[in-house]
């Protein structure tokens, strides 16, 4: 594994277990929760890679629906800005479209 790169995995802000007051989308929850224990233990056998836990954010899209707050090029653009901003940094984090920090 170069650690010039970054791997970069889409998550949720929905899969942020302290962020979780609301209820609702559990099975949905659930897997994004999933995704990110996942990589929480692979960051821990890689040490010095840069590993990137992805919230997009609300996007509208047939998931999101017409009321969501972001357009696909927004979300995309700022996600691709924050991995390669990131890149050969090494360590894990999980960070939104913005690069701003979400709570496990």
């Amino acid at each position: 594994m170069t650690r010039e790169g970054v791997i970069a995995v889409m998550s949720s802000g929905l899969g942020s277990v302290g962020n979780n007051t609301s209820g609702g989308w559990e099975v949905y929850r659930a897997s994004k929760a999933g995704l990110n224990t996942a990589m929480r233990s692979f960051a821990s056998r890689h040490e010095g890679a840069t590993l990137l836990t992805m919230a997009p954010g609300w996007v509208r899209t047939d998931m999101g629906g017409p009321g969501a707050s972001l357009d696909v090029a927004t979300s995309v653009r700022g996600m691709a800005d924050v991995i390669a901003s990131r890149a050969g940094q090494g360590g894990h984090a999980y960070l939104d479209y913005k690069g701003t920090v979400v709570p496990w």
